[in-house]
């Protein structure tokens, strides 16, 4: 049996720790004997432990990449445990320890995706970048061809990278009773055509190109509504801006929900309007799992996750008259939007489920752990 620890450094559960527990759930116990190294008192340690699964909790480290206490911790735990397997998800310090104890397998995740600055591509940057990377670790997982990109841009071996998008677990449609009531307490009803955003209310997710394709289509047509899910720093300035558009009694700001699969299917058509950080979009994953159609921009991963008149549309990034447009091109076609919906559930099955990722994941795991063990 081959023994492997997963590393997080995340005392929420945000988008790495959702696919750890997504794997998790679908790991084979009988090949693997997992253990998962994680901040004392993080939220993801009675998750994790309600699945069976070993818990080591460290001191240090929380929330932070790189922490020269927390590499002395986790070259502790290695030293003492001696894992086959090494897997990371943004822990640069589990990353040096790793490497120091002379871990043979040593995997880590680049989990986003965004520009790298100028100086991580260029020379010195780009060699010295190529070399730590390249030499603390034997194998790396990118989400998205975006994220792969980024790595080859900053000098990392593209010989050691494996693509292996986001797989989440299928929610389960709400039923028709409560998504009736759920619209009603928000005050839409079921003659309404709701369009929706599930993202943290940040700059680069674009809400406000969102916003400002709503004014249009309120006006086009009077029968749609957006609802907005999640919590951040621009909520504040987005209601601001729906009322000085004049739209705010048809925009819902739901917050932070822990119903997720209830507001989503309550949404007729998703939109993912990012202009950064977007990878292989958990939000759309799940949203396809219901057979909701999406809107998204062409960044990051997103061009991978939609594709035109399959299972939605691609806009450019900041283009609210595109964003516009397309919704608009959904809403007025009631029989390609029901292929549409056929499509993305499609999507889904192919290509976005958990069961899937892990079977990847698993395959990458005894590949490397054959070859190193040479």
């Amino acid at each position: 049996m081959i023994k492997l620890f997963h590393v997080i450094s995340d005392t929420n559960i945000g988008g790495a720790g959702t696919l750890l527990l997504n794997y998790l759930a679908n790991a084979d116990r009988s090949a693997f004997a997992i253990t998962v190294v994680l901040p004392r008192g993080s939220a993801l340690v009675p998750r994790i432990q309600a699945l069976d699964i070993p818990v080591i909790e460290t001191e240090y480290g929380h929330d932070r990449s790189h922490d020269r206490r927390a590499t002395a911790e986790f070259r502790r735990i290695f030293r003492t445990e001696r894992p086959d397997i090494v897997h990371t998800h943004s822990s640069f310090s589990a990353k040096l320890a790793a490497w120091q104890e002379g871990i043979r397998v040593r995997i880590y995740t680049r989990h986003s995706v965004f520009p790298p600055p100028k100086k991580l591509t260029t020379f010195p940057g780009r060699q010295i970048s190529g070399l730590v990377n390249n030499t603390l670790a034997t194998h790396i997982i990118a989400v998205a061809q975006a994220a792969a990109d980024n790595l080859t841009d900053t000098g990392v071996n593209p010989r050691k990278i494996q693509v292996i998008v986001n797989g989440v677990e299928p929610m389960t449609p709400p039923t028709t009773e409560t998504r009736a009531a759920l619209r009603e307490t928000m005050g839409f009803g079921e003659e309404h055509f709701v369009v929706g955003m599930s993202a943290r209310l940040e700059e680069v997710k674009g809400h406000r190109y969102f916003l400002d394709a709503a004014a249009v289509l309120a006006a086009e047509d009077p029968m749609m509504r957006f609802l907005i899910i999640g919590t951040g720093a621009c909520e504040a300035d987005l209601r601001a801006q729906a009322e000085s558009l004049g739209i705010a009694d048809k925009v819902c700001f739901g917050g932070f929900v822990t119903n997720v699969a209830d507001y989503v299917g309550s949404m007729d058509l998703v939109v993912n309007c990012s202009f950064g950080t977007e990878a292989t979009s958990l939000a759309l994953a799940e949203a396809m799992s219901l057979s909701r159609p999406i809107v998204a921009t062409t960044y990051g991963g997103n061009p991978y996750m939609v594709e035109d008149g399959v299972n939605g549309y691609l806009v450019p990034i900041k283009d609210s008259s595109a964003l516009a447009e397309a919704i608009l091109r959904v809403r007025r076609d009631p029989a390609g939007y029901a292929a549409l919906c056929r499509g993305a559930y499609a999507r889904y099955t192919e290509r976005f489920t958990a069961a899937a990722m892990t079977r990847q994941m698993e395959e990458l795991y005894t590949r490397a752990y054959h070859e190193r063990k040479k």
